[in-house]
């Protein structure tokens, strides 16, 4: 299942597919990011169920919580270097994950011995020298159970990444 980001910002999109609108992302200014899934049922229409709910501040502190099942995760990694290479954790599942950056690109496997792809991330392409695209999150057959944490974890990780690279940058 491919995931097209309606706008090229993870932290505040649409997430859609051939079938319509799954996920939607908003963070408002200053505040934490919320993840919600459309849901459409033909009695009540459509409506939108939340999933996850995090929470950065800086690059050090990460809460974490998925909404549906009423885990929270919270993540503090140990040095900068882990974070612009990989971020591991347990999943609410008790199996471990991992997102990690592979050639430029997200992708999200098993942290085991098989290292399962269950999705990877692919940045929008202009179109000057190749097919321009949007911005997408593919999931494979693997990872469709669990759509809604690697959604969830995808905002998590990029978010993160972003805020590193800001700081970083000598931003404040």
């Amino acid at each position: 299942m491919d995931l097209v980001l309606v706008h090229n910002d993870p932290a505040n999109t649409l997430l859609t597919s051939n079938s319509g609108v799954q996920f939607k992302v908003e963070t408002p200014k200053n505040e934490p990011t919320s993840i919600f899934r459309a849901k459409s049922e033909a009695s009540t229409g459509s409506a939108e169920i939340l999933i996850g709910h995090l929470e950065l501040r800086g690059t050090r502190d990460l809460r974490l919580r998925f909404c549906d099942i009423g885990s929270e995760l919270i993540l503090h990694p140990k040095a900068e270097t882990d974070l612009d290479i990989s971020w591991t954790f347990l999943g609410p599942d008790s199996r471990p994950y991992k997102w990690q950056i592979f050639f430029q690109y997200p992708v999200f496997t098993l942290n085991d011995n098989s290292n399962t792809l269950l999705a990877r991330y692919r940045r929008a392409k202009l179109g000057i020298v190749s097919r321009s695209r949007k911005a997408f999150i593919q999931i494979t057959p693997a990872g469709l159970d669990i759509a809604d944490l690697i959604v969830v974890t995808f905002v998590a990780f990029m978010k993160q990444r972003f805020m590193i690279d800001y700081y970083s940058a000598g931003s404040t």
